[in-house]
C-alpha cells in the first residue's frame, strides 16, 4: 500500500538528509494505516526507486522510500497488503519523473499549440537542466504517456466536486479547452489542507487524496494508480 508523503523540502534535500541519517522517520504507533489500530505498524526499512526532477537536474536511482509493516492487530483491514510505504508527494506511483514537470511539459505544448516533435525541443530548452542526454525521458512516447496520466487525473477530478463555480463556467464555455483550464488551475493551486501551504499540482493531489478520505477510505491518488488499487 502506498501513502502520499509531504516531505516539505525538495527531493534533493530529502535525499541528502536521509542519507546523512538526519531524516526524522514518521511514527505510526498511534494508528496503522492498514488495520487502523495503535501499536501495530512498525518501521520496516526502506526500498529504493529512481527519481528524476529535470528542472533542478536531480536524478538518482536510489531514492529511499520509507516502509512499515502491519502486524495485523486490527480486525478490519482496508486492503490485503501487509506493508505500507510513504511515497514523496511530488512523485507519482510507478513514475520516475516529478509530477510538476509532467504538468508543465503538457501545459507548454498545449499553450503554444506545438506539435509533439516541436514540443520535445521546447521542453528540453525550457524545463530541463541536465547537461546529459535526456532522450530517455523526453520523447513523443513519453509526452503521450504524460498526457494520458493527466487526462485520467482530470477525469477523476471532474467527478470529485472540487471545481469552483468560476472554473466550471470556463469548462462549460469552452469544453475543447477544459484540459488547458485544468492545467492552468493546477499550476496556480495552493492547498488549504496543510499546515504549510503546498502549491501547484502537488497541492491539488494532496487535497484530492485527503478530501476523498485518505488511507481511511482507501482513496485513489489523483495521478497514477497506487499499489493498493492495482489488480
Amino acid at each position: 500500500m502506498q501513502e502520499p508523503y509531504h516531505i516539505g523540502v525538495s527531493l534533493q534535500e530529502y535525499y541528502r538528509i536521509f542519507l546523512s541519517g538526519g531524516w526524522r522517520i514518521p511514527d505510526f504507533s498511534q494508528r496503522c494505516l492498514i488495520c487502523g489500530v495503535g501499536d501495530c505498524a512498525k518501521y520496516h526499512g526502506i526500498y529504493e526507486r529512481r527519481a528524476i526532477c529535470p528542472q533542478s537536474g536531480f536524478e538518482v536511482a536510489d531514492l529511499p522510500v520509507v516502509r512499515y509493516l502491519c502486524h495485523g492487530k486490527g480486525q478490519r483491514k482496508n486492503c490485503d497488503h501487509v506493508t505500507f510505504s510513504l511515497l514523496p508527494l511530488v512523485l507519482v506511483p510507478y513514475r520516475q519523473l516529478r509530477l510538476k514537470f509532467m504538468v508543465l511539459a503538457l501545459w507548454l505544448r498545449l499553450r503554444d499549440k506545438l506539435s509533439l516533435f516541436a514540443a520535445m525541443d521546447a521542453i528540453e530548452q525550457e524545463l530541463v537542466n541536465f547537461k546529459t542526454d535526456v532522450g530517455d525521458f523526453v520523447s513523443i512516447a513519453a509526452q503521450l504517456q504524460w498526457e494520458r496520466l493527466i487526462r485520467a487525473g482530470f477525469d477523476r477530478f471532474l467527478v470529485s466536486g472540487m471545481f469552483n463555480e468560476e472554473q466550471i463556467a470556463l469548462i462549460n464555455k469552452a469544453p475543447e479547452k477544459r484540459l488547458i483550464v485544468f492545467l492552468k488551475m493546477m499550476l496556480a493551486y495552493q492547498s488549504s489542507r496543510s499546515d504549510v501551504p503546498i502549491r501547484g499540482p502537488d497541492g491539488l493531489a494532496w487535497d484530492f487524496y485527503q478530501l476523498n478520505g485518505g488511507a481511511n477510505k482507501l482513496a485513489p491518488f489523483l495521478f497514477g494508480t497506487a499499489s493498493q488499487h492495482r489488480n
